[in-house]
C-alpha cells in the first residue's frame, strides 16, 4: 500500500509538471499568455501597425515596409519570450536597429507601442511587459 501511495504521487507530481510546460506557449509565457497567444499578440500588432501609420514622425521615418517590418517584429518578439524560437534578425529590436532612427522617431514609435497596449486593454503586468520589451531597444536604436 505504502508503495501504491508513494507511485500514484510521483505519477500526478510527473503529470502536474508536463501539463504546465506544455501549456507555456499557449497560456503561460508572460505577455504572449496575457495577451491570450496568437489571436491577441496579432491584435497588439495590428493596433501597433495602425498606430505607427497614424503617427507622422513615426511613419516618415519608418515608412511603409518599416512600419510592416515592425509591425511583424514585435509579433516576433512577444513570440519569442512566450517560448517560440524565431530566425535571427525577425524582432523588433533587429528591425529597428538599422534604420538609423533620431530621438523623436523612437519616441514616436514607443508611444505607438504604448497606445497600441492600452487599446488591447493590458493591464499594469501587460504594460510593464512591453515596457520591458521596448526599453533595451529604445537604448539600442536611438542615436
Amino acid at each position: 500500500m505504502m508503495r501504491s501511495n508513494r507511485s500514484l504521487r510521483l505519477l500526478v507530481l510527473a503529470t502536474a509538471f508536463v501539463l504546465s510546460c506544455a501549456g507555456t506557449k499557449d497560456v503561460g509565457g508572460g505577455l504572449w499568455g496575457m495577451l491570450g497567444g496568437v489571436s491577441g499578440v496579432s491584435a497588439l500588432s495590428s493596433a501597433f501597425g495602425r498606430n505607427l501609420r497614424a503617427d507622422a514622425t513615426a511613419s516618415q521615418a519608418l515608412g511603409a515596409a518599416g512600419i510592416e517590418a515592425a509591425q511583424k517584429g514585435l509579433y516576433n518578439s512577444v513570440a519569442k519570450l512566450g517560448g517560440y524560437s524565431l530566425e535571427k534578425g525577425t524582432d523588433l529590436q533587429s528591425v529597428l536597429k538599422g534604420m538609423k532612427l533620431d530621438t523623436s522617431a523612437v519616441n514616436a514609435v514607443g508611444s505607438s507601442l504604448t497606445k497600441a497596449g492600452d487599446e488591447q486593454g493590458l493591464d499594469a503586468a501587460g504594460m510593464a511587459g512591453l515596457k520591458g520589451i521596448w526599453e533595451p531597444i529604445a537604448k539600442s536604436v536611438g542615436k
